[in-house]
């Protein structure tokens, strides 16, 4: 980190208005007081680091310790948040995503590993919504694996 101020700042900031409200028990801020908001404040700076200082290689660990910490916060707190694992990869896809237009890097693997994570997180509302054409789903959805190593294994050796 070149300009680390921006970084340093945020989480001395974060971390000591964090640990004031904990003592002071201030109940109208009593959400800031969970295990998880170190985890949001860490993330925020990563991504104020990111887009302030210019140095677009923090944008990919900002989004993803940023997206968990909600995600760990949100489990314990909204009884309608999804707890699958298909959730963290979906996330990671996202900051793989905003890293390839923010800063250099591929969009495909992280266009991909959206795509499959949305298909794990809605696989069985998918399942029983198709539930009319079962015979061709369950086709599918016992050999699925197969295609997807196979064209892993393209990928991993083909020459260009």
């Amino acid at each position: 980190m070149k300009k680390n101020r921006l970084f340093i700042g945020i989480l001395l900031i974060g971390f000591g208005i964090y640990y004031l409200i904990s003592k002071w028990k201030v109940p109208a801020l009593h959400f800031f007081t969970y295990w998880t908001t170190p985890i949001v404040i860490t993330g925020i700076a990563l991504l104020v680091q990111a887009f302030k200082g210019r140095e677009f290689q923090y944008v990919f660990p900002g989004v993803v310790v940023l997206g968990f910490g909600i995600h760990f916060y949100a489990i314990e707190h909204f009884q309608s948040w999804p707890n699958h694992w298909s959730i963290l990869t979906l996330i990671i896809s996202l900051g793989m995503l905003l890293q390839s237009q923010k800063g250099k890097g591929d969009l495909l693997p992280g266009l991909l590993l959206f795509i499959m994570s949305l298909f794990f997180l809605f696989n069985d509302k998918l399942s029983s919504m198709l539930s009319s054409i079962q015979s061709q789903v369950s086709y599918f959805q016992q050999y699925w694996p197969i295609f997807i190593a196979v064209v892993g294994l393209y990928l991993l050796f083909s020459k260009k």
